[in-house]
């Protein structure tokens, strides 16, 4: 019973470094199996204890649903997961496609509803140029802002046949990633040890 309130949780932490974390996602609970749940229920009665204490007002209004996290970002699609702060050495950003099935936190910006066509054109170097002009910093890494750079880029108005290309690169990209599936995204986008097949992906996709 308990395994459908069980979903997997991503921050950048997670999706760059390959870290496994779970969630209680109560956003559809039925209060009903809360009976055959006692720790389940017990942890709902220590956020809500919690929330009730806390300084804030806007904190302590969340005690009436204790259930829910804070904040419900969550997309109802798949989506495009964007890790907010990434190293400033380098050369893209590792983005990602996941399943809406799969929590994002704050941590991670995320587009839902995007196809490998846009996948493609933010991988590129074209879309990195224009995040390190405009994103924020945190010391000297890169922070994605979804308000900075992505609603500020240019997109080029392309034709199908070209979104249709793009996407066919798109995969020879997760192809490569998949050929190395015992790294971590942090290892294959390191700028020193990313593998040859990987950069000539990326380069086709440039070009």
């Amino acid at each position: 019973l308990s395994s459908k309130y069980i979903k997997k949780i991503l921050g950048s932490e997670e999706f760059l470094n390959g870290k496994s974390r779970w969630c209680l996602w109560l956003r559809n609970l039925d209060f009903s199996d809360l009976e055959q749940l006692p720790e389940t229920k017990k942890r709902i009665e220590k956020v809500r204890i919690n929330r009730l204490q806390s300084s804030r007002d806007a904190t302590k209004k969340l005690a009436n649903n204790p259930h829910l996290f804070g904040e419900i970002r969550q997309a109802d699609s798949d989506y495009l997961i964007i890790p907010r702060v990434s190293s400033e050495n380098r050369y893209y950003v590792p983005f990602g496609y996941i399943s809406k099935d799969i929590i994002v936190t704050d941590r991670c910006a995320f587009i839902p509803d995007a196809d490998l066509a846009l996948f493609g054109v933010m991988t590129s170097s074209m879309h990195m140029v224009w995040m390190k002009a405009v994103c924020g910093r945190l010391k000297l890494d890169y922070n994605y802002s979804i308000q900075l750079v992505y609603n500020t880029f240019p997109f080029p108005n392309i034709s199908q046949k070209q979104k249709d290309e793009i996407t066919e690169l798109v995969f020879s990209i997760l192809d490569e990633r998949e050929k190395h599936s015992q790294k971590t995204l942090a290892q294959l986008y390191d700028p020193d040890k990313m593998p040859e097949g990987l950069k000539k992906a990326h380069h086709n996709l440039d070009i």
